[in-house]
């Protein structure tokens, strides 16, 4: 969306202030993309121009009250030094790009830690003084005559090896021995009483009845163990996936209100807000209950700030929100939290309300003094 922003320079050479109005966005991790008009390295990276956006985080970024400080160094202020107007885009981490607009950048004088013109000290050549004479060193040693090489030895040769020969004795035939007949009597009386006794137990014998074994009961298998769940992930990881789905604003509403509740209330915060800056008038309503001081108990922990519930109150107002219109008129009636007294407004936004029905908005008409 688009958002208004002034370059203020400092009196340290080479930083700068960037200050961004209309953003509803937290400061932390928020990043700049700087577009320059000329030439075809248009955008400004950590080390120098380059054909594709890029993003710059600063040194420092805090708000005060609805503007966004954005503390620049010289590796930025330094590169846009005799640049007029440049594109400036805000990007929001896991929500993407949350504000844009052109700045007129100011003339400031450079810290110097960037000149472009400096020469590598590679390509540097450095002249060395000429030497006085030395003496002359005297000639090496002639070197000494190596001794002759000693006649190589013989290859040692291995004595030969005794040819070694088997003898092999003949093994005596066993002579027959008179018990081999006795044992194979043996063996023809056991298959004779085998044979017999397979006879008679099928032939002659009854078979006894086969009582059933009862079937044994099974054993119920134990209970798969779950797995163990996958770690979780962030908030702004899980919106950021969400929101990637381009849903439109009444689906986003629906959403956010399921977070709410589920007790999510930093995941409702950011899809309430990105509806609400859709125009979605619910969203506005939800949105600005966060930051109402009247809202009891806040929600979500956060800091009452009325002077920014009472802008998102507004916007629903004017969209015709009888509900938005009375809480406006309340809030301006009472005050605090940043935002002074207005009993005029008050009076002509509660009246409003009035006007469309709303009863509790006669209630507080009645009670106010004549």
């Amino acid at each position: 969306m688009p958002v208004r922003a002034s370059v203020e320079a400092l009196a340290e050479p080479g930083h700068a202030i960037l200050r961004v109005s209309e953003l509803d966005a937290a400061p932390d991790g928020l990043a700049l993309s700087i577009q320059r008009q000329q030439g075809p390295d248009s955008h400004l990276a950590d080390d120098g121009w380059r054909r594709t956006e890029a993003w710059l985080l600063p040194e420092h970024v805090e708000r005060r009250r609805d503007v966004l400080e954005f503390h620049l160094g010289p590796e930025i202020c330094d590169r846009l030094a005799g640049i007029a107007t440049v594109r400036v885009r805000v990007k929001e981490p896991d929500i993407g790009v949350v504000g844009t607009t052109v700045v007129a950048w100011p003339a400031m004088l450079t810290s110097g830690a960037l000149d472009p013109s400096r020469r590598l000290d590679d390509e540097t050549v450095r002249l060395r003084r000429a030497q006085p004479k030395a003496a002359p060193e005297p000639p090496p040693p002639e070197p000494e005559p190596e001794p002759a090489p000693e006649p190589p030895a013989p290859p040692f040769t291995p004595p030969p090896r005794p040819e070694l020969r088997a003898s092999r004795a003949l093994d005596p035939k066993p002579e027959p021995s008179g018990r081999a007949g006795w044992l194979i009597a043996a063996l023809v009386l056991v298959a004779l009483a085998g044979g017999g006794y397979h006879v008679y137990t099928t032939y002659f014998q009854k078979p006894a009845p086969v009582v059933a074994a009862a079937p044994a009961t099974p054993t119920p298998a134990p209970a798969p163990v779950p797995a163990a769940s996958a770690p979780g992930k962030s908030v702004r990881d899980i919106v950021g996936e969400y929101l990637a789905t381009k849903p439109t604003p009444e689906a986003m509403l629906a959403k956010a209100r399921d977070y709410a509740k589920a007790g999510e209330m930093g995941a409702a915060f950011l899809v309430f807000r990105r509806a609400a800056e859709t125009g979605n008038v619910p969203a506005q309503l939800e949105l600005a209950q966060f930051y109402d001081p009247l809202t009891a108990p806040p929600k979500a922990g956060f800091t009452p700030d009325a002077a920014r519930a009472a802008e998102w109150y507004e916007r629903a107002a004017l969209a015709g929100s009888p509900e938005a219109q009375r809480k406006l008129g309340l809030l301006l009636a009472k005050g605090g939290a940043n935002l002074p007294v207005d009993a005029a407004k008050a009076k002509g936004w509660l009246q409003q309300a009035a006007a469309q029905n709303d009863a509790d908005a006669k209630k507080v008409l009645d009670a106010l003094p004549k």
